[in-house]
């Protein structure tokens, strides 16, 4: 299996391009289950943002998919007109530039904050989707953390950190002081909220449109009025600037219809993509309208040398935790999966353990420790135990009835290999002493004293003496302790 991603962003593809392809959350949802249905691919997450698209898909082995022509498929988009733009990458080179765009080191405005909420955003819509897997959920788990590591530890820039900080910054390099100045914001969402909270900071004299509004429910940044939506271009006569940040995928404010207002606002921001505003606003006389491409907040590494450094040490340290988990799960071969420690309680439960050679006697000889209710079924028995019935007789089918537990340990394997075959059926966990593809659980080196029970097999079932090694200085571990 193998991860391979496709990214849209605003290096390689301008604002008319990525608003093609960008998608509400709930359109994310739909497009995760649906490429989840393609030939070959395991699992997928869709990340959907104003400066970039991009798809991380886990393949089958053999599998070639290119997720920017299957993106577009399923989208209905021509794939022609973005085939320059996206960037496709694979294994761990898609990996490492999951974990830089979570730590916002691939973000127009570098380190910005609001990255690392959507990665995880968008995660969370495949998960409900089930259009996720193992591979991508431990990929995803892995980015965020180190996301989350380098925003607690380092400072990477004193810059501003999300578009409406940088459209703000804007509006004050073409208008100067905003002291005073009237603005009206189109949207309560996240980045409408942060727009009119960073507006009023600055002095502004800010009002929020709202489609709905529920007193105590409704959250408002304080120190802003409130209108309807419905009478934006009635509330925009007057002001000085309009910023909008909507999902809508129509224009909040039209050319015409803005050119209807008595006295429009000369200053616009545009944070949404796909776009709010009508692009031909900006083409009017002295009107200055910004979009998150052209506010002139786009900027290349800020932070220090140090803190650079820190950074790389974190994804380092990140990318050879996945490494090493990655390594693990590919070098254990199919039916040698490790088994899950799971301590049961057998006392006058009865187990079955079918023969009679050394092999069983240990296993019996642990299986009493226990209080388990023992049936041995073999023609010899070559050391014979108080409190287990002996069945003096070849195994037959039908022994393993209303048994918990079972264990086939003679010395012959088509014998071992019918009781594995009927524990299976009968839904019985079952050791199978010479075949550990046959086994549903592991027969575990028990160490114990009055207090502890620990239980070791091999992750593959034959490494015995690595088994035997870690037993026997777990023993002395106990046999100090007590």
């Amino acid at each position: 299996m193998k991860v391979v991603m496709s990214g849209l962003d605003y290096s390689l593809a301008p604002i008319e391009l990525r608003e093609q392809l960008s998608f509400t959350k709930e359109c994310v949802a739909e497009l995760d289950a649906k490429m989840t249905m393609h030939p070959g691919v395991c699992g997928c997450v869709l990340l959907s943002t104003c400066n970039r698209t991009e798809l991380y898909i886990s393949l089958l082995d053999g599998a070639e998919v290119a997720p920017d022509a299957l993106l577009c498929q399923v989208a209905g988009v021509d794939h022609a007109p973005f085939a320059h733009a996206f960037v496709s990458r694979h294994k761990e080179e898609a990996v490492t530039h999951l974990m830089e765009v979570a730590c916002g080191l691939k973000s127009q405005i570098w380190g910005e904050d609001q990255i690392l909420s959507q990665v995880k955003t968008a995660v969370e819509i495949a998960r409900d989707a089930d259009a996720t897997d193992g591979i991508l959920e431990t990929v995803f788990r892995t980015a965020i953390s180190a996301g989350k590591a380098v925003k607690h530890k380092v400072r990477l820039t004193g810059i501003p950190t999300s578009a409406a900080h940088g459209g703000v910054l804007a509006l004050e390099r073409a208008m100067g002081d905003l002291t005073g100045k009237r603005a009206m914001v189109v949207g309560n969402g996240e980045m409408g909220r942060l727009a009119a909270g960073l507006l009023r900071d600055k002095g502004c004299i800010v009002t929020v449109t709202l489609r709905t509004y529920r007193h105590g429910e409704t959250i408002i940044p304080a120190g802003c009025a409130v209108s309807p939506y419905e009478e934006r271009y009635t509330t925009m006569d007057t002001m000085d600037i309009v910023v909008s940040a909507t999902t809508s995928p129509h224009h909040t404010i039209s050319c015409d219809d803005y050119q209807a207002v008595p006295h429009p606002p000369k200053y616009l921001v545009d944070l949404a993509v796909p776009r709010d505003i009508d692009g031909a606003i900006g083409c009017l006389a002295g009107v200055t309208l910004f979009h998150v491409d052209n506010m002139g907040v786009s900027v290349g590494k800020q932070a220090d040398t140090k803190a650079l450094e820190e950074v790389q040490s974190i994804l380092d340290e990140h990318r050879d935790r996945l490494r090493h988990w990655w390594y693990y799960r590919n070098s254990i071969q199919e039916n040698a999966h490790p088994r899950f420690p799971l301590f049961i309680d057998l006392w006058e439960k009865p187990v079955v353990v079918v023969g009679g050679g050394a092999i069983a006697c240990r296993r019996i000889d642990t299986l009493l420790k226990f209080g388990a209710n023992i049936t041995v079924i073999a023609p010899h028995w070559e050391h014979k135990m108080i409190g287990v019935t002996w069945l003096a007789r070849p195994y037959e089918l039908g022994d393993l009835d209303g048994a918990i537990l079972a264990v086939a340990a003679t010395d012959n394997r088509s014998v071992n290999a019918e009781v594995g075959k009927e524990a299976k059926i009968l839904n019985i966990p079952v050791s199978v002493a010479d075949n550990a593809s046959a086994c549903s659980f592991y027969f575990p080196a028990v160490c114990m004293d009055d207090t502890v029970v620990a239980g070791l097999v091999s992750c593959d079932g034959a490494h015995h003496s690595h088994t035997a090694k870690a037993a026997k200085a777990i023993r002395k571990t106990l046999e100090e302790l007590s």
